[in-house]
């Protein structure tokens, strides 16, 4: 896929002493049982992605929704200063300033080696970069979150701390943005556990971590709520979360009980809890819990599922949970979690949640698998879902610390398809990973990014621990409009001309033409053919030993392996075929006598009338040609609107194995190639096909379906996906649809796994099937498609922007038919599919992602003289 191209950047040598600061997923998960003990766990991610979003935080200037209209720049800003030191775990957006807070005690201004001491929190001038010099609170011990005040000009402080400014802090402080002075009308609780994260909604502050107490005589299982002004402790949020959720007491790794990380909706209603816990007021909610926030109360939600329930690497990780946010309109939200690589867990995965759902056994929208790395954090803007941690790959769902069929090397960072969760083109990448990206903050200006390291790209841009990519610069996402009816359909690869109407393989599955004519359409118990009555039989045999002269040339000798035989003679085996009135047409029937019992004179003696005229009479197929030995007869007829085909008993049973219909006259001139347009209304008025030129001569007869989607046409060819720009005129240069390899990435080791591993990905396994493939569409982030002789429809996740296919393949449940489908094409509310077998066009209702009914024949040869066969029909411009 093309890539970004990457300005240089000049780089200063790594200070002596100043390695990458790693943490170990297991020290996250150590036990915190009282404050004089407390060990870190999991970095505390700020939440205030959602808040900002919702306009709930007072006096904050970044209280808008991003109202991004792209994704952000690939190359990072220089207006941040190098923290040289251990790991942002937070980062706030206060107006002219950024604050910066987690384990670091170190900080210098770009360009300069001069150390300045800032433990624990810092700020700097969002517009320079430049270290604030007023800002120096004394914090005693790590922090975890940093959100806006109940007042302008105000921030709360969260973390591992007892002391700010020298005065006791438990946990708990707000501070003033301009001094980093102790704001001392507020005095929260005493909390016995560290504080991960906190939420300002409205006058409350919500606040969740490891602790059992706030205050000495108060308990609180590791949510609680407070008084935002004066720090008193309400009774609004009293939901106590329980239970290890993987130590049982004897076996796993153990860590403190509670909340990691809260997610609150822009409305303010919601708020979703993940962290290490199983229960959540004696109720299983195993690692997530959704709260509905009322006027006076925050209750439990209706909401659950089980999908967390699984252990994940359960002798280091007792939680696996890692963050979540919420999306700007509010309308889902996204998990990302730790624990390696497990079969239908959500282990190391990012998924989607719909936040209007609600009941038990809830499912997510997407997951998007790393293939056992680590996603940290989160955040969202209307165009992405950006994620961070120490990745390797996305889309790698059958990777076990390795790229597998369809991953998408990613270092670090990632701009996911919110539709979807496959990765967008974006791609600055960020090595070495190290612990990895544990912070993610969008803001109307960007997105900024907090970690361990001290590089964006390959050593590429310095910007240590800290990063700021910009609005300004980034690319809107590839359009995911699609063309409706009534408008243009267009047909690529159209058949050489052909006269045959009908070519069915009676009792037998589809069977490719030779001849570069229709396909030998299904007539099968899942896929009975339209065109004979019911109450006959099928039956099979194996390779048919001889074909005599009458056969035509070219004829599949596969089209002898089965026949249709009627055992009753009431009703006849009866054949009816519309075919316009007035047209001549010459039908032909392929015969064999395969049955042993059969197989001597006289045994099955039948007859064939055509149109009510009797064609063949005391037919003895075991006389002439012979037992085993498959034949064909011919009559010449003119059509007076429907072609009748008659079987009747004398001896036995009749049979067919066979039939085809053919105009006579020779057929026009074409190459296969030609790309026609005709109008359609979507019902039943189809406009006459112009020609559509194909100056750089594509092979459209080796396409393997096709859709329009935003200016882009997919389709088919070689074996893997092409995409060129067409305006309903003109074709753009073809290019392989390739996100799975990048000249910048693909040659840099990860410094993971086996010696010399890269970031390179794995061809999606979906390539395979495209020879395969006989339609293709795109709705709402699915890649809809048919195979050859298969009867369902199946999809995968897709996104034009980067043109990755999902690795999961999913097949449309309840869904069959589909084995004689030529092309498939929506529009609206309408599904349309073409016969293969006659050209003909039909259609069934579309809802919620599936066709929900019968197909109705709605154009055709037999109906209006259209044939809609071609290697590709789609809805364009």
């Amino acid at each position: 896929m093309p890539h970004v191209v990457r300005a240089a950047e000049p780089s200063r040598p790594r200070r002596p002493g100043c390695e990458p600061h790693l943490r170990p997923h297991v020290l996250r998960e150590l036990p915190v049982i009282r404050s004089s003990s407390l060990t870190r766990r999991a970095p505390a991610v700020l939440a205030a992605i959602a808040l900002t979003a919702a306009g709930l935080v007072a006096g904050s200037p970044a209280s808008a929704a991003p109202d991004h209209d792209k994704v952000v720049s690939a190359v990072p800003s220089t207006a941040s200063p190098d923290i040289v030191d251990g790991t942002v775990f937070a980062i706030h957006d206060a107006g002219t300033k950024i604050i910066a807070a987690g384990s670091f005690t170190t900080v210098q201004n770009r360009n300069s080696d001069v150390d300045i001491t800032r433990n624990y929190v810092l700020a700097f001038d969002k517009a320079t970069g430049a270290v604030d010099t007023a800002f120096v609170p004394v914090v005693d011990n790590e922090v975890n979150a940093v959100v806006a005040g109940p007042t302008a000009g105000t921030v709360y402080l969260a973390g591992k701390f007892n002391t700010v400014n020298g005065v006791t802090r438990r946990k708990l402080a707000l501070v003033n943005v301009a001094t980093g002075a102790t704001v001392t009308s507020f005095a929260g609780p005493a909390f016995n556990g560290l504080v991960d994260d906190v939420a300002l909604v409205g006058d409350r502050l919500l606040v969740g971590g490891i602790f059992t107490t706030a205050g000495n005589a108060n308990p609180r299982g590791g949510l609680a709520s407070l008084n935002a002004t004066t720090g008193a402790l309400d009774s609004y949020l009293t939901t106590t979360l329980t239970e290890n959720h993987n130590y049982d007491g004897v076996s796993g790794s153990k860590a403190g009980v509670g909340a990691e990380k809260l997610a609150l909706s822009p409305d303010g209603t919601q708020l979703v809890v993940i962290g290490n816990f199983k229960k959540a007021d004696g109720v299983l909610h195993d690692q997530i819990v959704r709260l509905d926030l009322g006027a006076t109360a925050a209750t439990v939600a209706d909401w659950n599922t089980s999908r967390y329930t699984p252990r994940c690497s359960w002798k280091a990780f007792d939680s696996y949970m890692r963050d979540v946010a919420f999306a700007p309109d509010g309308s889902y939200f996204v998990v990302v979690t730790t624990g390696g690589q497990y079969s239908g867990s959500l282990c190391d995965t990012a998924a989607r949640w719909e936040a209007a759902a609600t009941g038990d056994a809830q499912q997510p929208t997407w997951v998007n698998y790393s293939g056992g790395d680590t996603f940290l954090s989160v955040g969202i803007s209307e165009q992405a879902v950006y994620v961070g941690g120490h990745l390797r790959w996305l889309n790698n769902t059958y990777g076990g610390d390795s790229a597998q069929a369809g991953a998408i090397g990613r270092a670090s960072i990632a701009a996911l398809d919110p539709r979807n969760g496959l990765p967008l083109s974006w791609n600055p990448g960020r090595h070495p990973r190290g612990y990895g990206v544990a912070e993610m903050l969008v803001t109307p200006q960007g997105i900024w990014l907090g970690s361990d390291q001290s590089w964006i790209g390959n050593f590429q841009y310095r910007r240590e621990r800290i990063a700021f990519f910009p609005l300004t610069g980034g690319k809107a996402p590839h359009p995911t409009t699609t063309a409706g009816l009534p408008g243009t359909v267009y047909q690529a690869g159209v058949p050489v001309p052909t006269n045959v109407l009908y070519r069915v393989n009676a009792a037998g599955p589809a069977v490719a033409s030779t001849d570069n004519g229709p396909d030998w359409s299904a007539d099968t118990a899942d896929a009975p053919s339209p065109y004979h009555n019911t109450g006959s039989s099928a039956a099979s045999y194996g390779v048919v030993p001889n074909l005599d002269g009458t056969v035509p040339a070219g004829t599949p000798a596969a089209l002898y392996n089965t026949e249709r035989w009627d055992g009753t003679g009431a009703p006849e085996m009866q054949w009816d075929f519309p075919v316009p009135a007035g047209t001549e047409v010459t039908v032909r029937l392929y015969l064999a006598n395969r049955y042993a019992g059969t197989g001597t004179p006289g045994k099955r003696v039948f007859d064939v009338t055509l149109d009510g005229t009797l064609v063949l009479n005391d037919l003895d197929l075991a006389v002439t040609p012979g037992h085993d030995t498959g034949t064909m007869r011919a009559f010449t007829i003119v059509s007076d609107g429907n072609v009748d085909i008659d079987f009747g008993h004398v001896v036995e049973n009749p049979l067919v194995n066979a039939i085809e219909i053919v105009k006579t006259g020779p057929p026009p001139a074409g190459t296969g190639d030609e790309v026609q347009a005709r109008s359609y209304d979507g019902a039943t008025t189809v406009g006459a096909a112009t020609p559509v030129a194909n100056p750089d001569d594509t092979d459209w007869s080796e396409a393997k379906g096709a859709f329009w989607v935003g200016g882009t046409l997919f389709y088919g060819m070689g074996g893997a996906l092409q995409r060129r720009t067409f305006d309903g005129t003109t074709f753009g240069t073809p290019s392989l649809v390739d996100p799975y390899h990048d000249a910048y990435w693909d040659t840099v080791e990860t410094d993971s796994g086996p010696a010399g591993q890269t970031y390179a990905g794995v061809t999606s396994n979906f390539y395979p099937e495209i020879a395969n493939v006989t339609g293709m569409l795109y709705t709402n982030g699915r890649l809809y498609y048919t195979l050859s002789g298969q009867n369902g429809l199946f999809w995968r996740w897709f996104t034009p922007d980067s043109g990755a296919v999902g690795a999961d393949k999913f097949t449309v449940a309840g869904v069959t038919g589909f084995a004689d489908t030529g092309s498939i094409f929506l529009a609206g509310g309408t599904l349309y599919r073409v016969s293969r077998s006659t050209g003909a066009l039909a259609s069934t209702a579309w809802a919620g992602g599936v066709p929900t009914g019968a197909f109705t024949t709605v154009s055709g040869p037999a109906v209006d003289g259209v044939n809609w066969r071609a290697k590709a029909v789609f809805v364009g411009p």
